[in-house]
């Protein structure tokens, strides 16, 4: 992976998605009120079989402070890489690194699927209507979360 290689999306398989964790508590009636949207992720690999999971969380938060209308969600997108190995290294260390280019793009397709996945759950809510905003998969990359602040996150609930 000297140079970024060629994403070709032919090689992309997304197999699998699981909705982990689901939850929505619902404003009390129909608003237009803004709500604050938080996102993060994880990836996980298997370079053997040539899969890349990668998680995503998403809260959604009534901006009214009074409000605790909120909702959470927790999907895994199960991919599987036909060209995998040409999109990793592994350094000095034997810690495997992906191309940054790679990871946004399953990210970018992870995203806009949770988009719609979301959309479709808060339908039949006084929440529907709220929109994810497009999100450059590129800044996504900095809403990484290690496998510890997702346990943290659980152990708190």
């Amino acid at each position: 992976m000297k140079e970024e290689a060629k994403i070709d999306p032919e090689k992309i398989h997304l197999f699998h998605i699981n909705i982990v964790e689901s939850a929505i508590k619902d404003v009390s009636q129909k608003r237009d009120d803004n709500f604050e949207i938080k996102i993060a992720h994880t990836t996980m690999h298997n370079l053997k079989d040539e899969r890349v999971k990668i998680g995503i969380f998403i809260d959604i938060i009534h901006d009214d402070i009074t409000s605790d209308a909120k909702a959470h969600f927790n999907i895994d997108f199960h991919y599987k890489i036909g060209d995998l190995l040409n999109h990793y290294e592994i350094d000095n260390k034997g810690i495997v690194v992906f191309s940054s280019m790679f990871i946004a793009t399953l990210l970018g397709i992870s995203f806009s699927t949770a988009r719609g996945i979301i959309y479709e759950r808060l339908s039949n809510t006084n929440m529907q209507g709220v929109i994810l905003p497009v999100v450059s998969p590129q800044k996504m990359l900095s809403t990484k979360k290690t496998i510890e602040d997702v346990s943290d996150q659980q152990r708190k609930k």
